[in-house]
């Protein structure tokens, strides 16, 4: 007598589907455990200054944060799941016959199937205030679950080793490559200067072509000699803050100025140089001029040579110094009790759930037959 009561719409949609989810949830779901651990990824490089940060209070994403977020794209993609597939088959450990039909991975699922499958097993948060991750990881058997976040955590570990180490050997390697190359410029130019000497059977060219030109000659000769070296020592430096600096810097700009303005300068002696010497010693004052040349050539590679050399020296200090590494703070642990399904919450949201539609069907019908009822 008092179902007869109840009207048949909230019968069928309201206490059939909660009876239904009752039924399910305490009688065949399967339970379901899940294992966490948490992690820090750290290194001992200093960190930099966060200006923006310490004016609005907000944590920036720094190299832990960032790594944090491709460790967790990793563990949610098929790479991952094809590093650990020689360790363990998350296919059959997800579908077996003892799981229930709504829980379990169809047999027959496809790649794509099985990779959203798993994206609705594991669970990541990344806290960047303290910068600690959190892993959790939901199976059908407490060793599987805790299994699943120790493979986690060593390919994560390995990721994070091969990415920082290619990061400082690409570092080194560009270094090297550099002072190479300003090694052998060095040792060309130095050729040169023998070669050159040679030719002219003399050990200081500088003091027999200037005998040979006269005093005024040589001591504007001299000078030019001077303003190279200070030309290719600022040619040194200039290429040295171009190495980190924009070109619109202040002090790139005031360089690059002294630099054009020695040019000049040379230019005008040489011209000078060149009048003067027309008719009495051309060919000393050509090959003085060339000498001078070699000169500001090799000064210009010694400061070079050295600048890259110095930059080596601390490639090679970051290369030791520069380590991210993964640090375990949580370790897995073993789960002695199921977490999910979270049966209470399940039936009562199907109540709810229920429970709306009814009420929203029961208001739409009723609309309908007043609308009728007033045609």
């Amino acid at each position: 007598m008092v179902f007869r009561k109840i009207p048949i719409l909230f019968i069928l949609m309201v206490l059939v589907p909660t009876a239904l989810a009752y039924y399910y949830y305490y009688y065949k779901a399967s339970p379901q455990y899940v294992a966490e651990a948490q992690f820090i990824i750290q290194g001992n490089n200093v960190p930099k200054l966060d200006v923006l940060g310490a004016l609005t209070g907000m944590p920036s994403m720094g190299g832990g944060a960032s790594d944090a977020l491709v460790i967790r794209n990793y563990l949610q993609s098929g790479d991952f799941l094809k590093d650990i597939s020689k360790v363990i088959d998350l296919k059959s450990a997800y579908s077996k016959s003892s799981i229930d039909a709504y829980a379990r991975l169809d047999p027959n699922a496809s790649q794509e199937d099985v990779l959203d499958y798993w994206k609705n097993m594991i669970e990541i948060e990344h806290d960047q205030l303290s910068g600690i991750s959190l892993i959790r990881m939901v199976a059908f058997d407490r060793e599987t679950s805790q299994e699943l976040v120790k493979l986690a955590l060593s390919q994560s570990e390995n990721l994070i080793n091969h990415m920082s180490n290619r990061l400082r050997n690409d570092s080194l390697a560009q270094a090297e490559k550099e002072a190479k190359a300003a090694e052998t410029a060095l040792t060309d130019i130095r050729n040169k200067i023998t070669q050159f000497r040679q030719k002219q059977d003399v050990l200081d060219p500088v003091k027999q072509e200037g005998e040979r030109i006269g005093q005024e000659e040589s001591t504007r000769l001299a000078l030019v000699s001077q303003l190279q070296t200070q030309l290719a020592q600022a040619e040194a430096e200039l290429a040295q803050l171009n190495t980190f600096m924009q070109p619109e810097a202040l002090k790139v700009k005031n360089l690059q100025s002294k630099v054009n303005a020695l040019r000049n300068q040379i230019a005008k002696e040489q011209s000078i140089t060149k009048k003067q010497t027309t008719g009495k010693s051309a060919q000393a004052a050509t090959n003085l001029s060339k000498f001078t040349e070699l000169q500001s050539q090799q000064a210009f590679a010694e400061q070079l040579y050295q600048a890259k050399a110095a930059s080596l020296e601390q490639a090679k200090i970051e290369h030791n110094r520069q380590q991210r590494y993964l640090t375990v703070i949580v370790q897995p642990n073993l789960p002695d009790e199921a977490l999910r399904p979270d049966k209470l919450t399940g039936v009562l949201t199907v109540l709810l759930l229920s429970f709306l539609a009814w009420g929203i069907g029961s208001l739409s019908i009723a609309a309908i037959r007043d609308h009728a009822g007033w045609v």
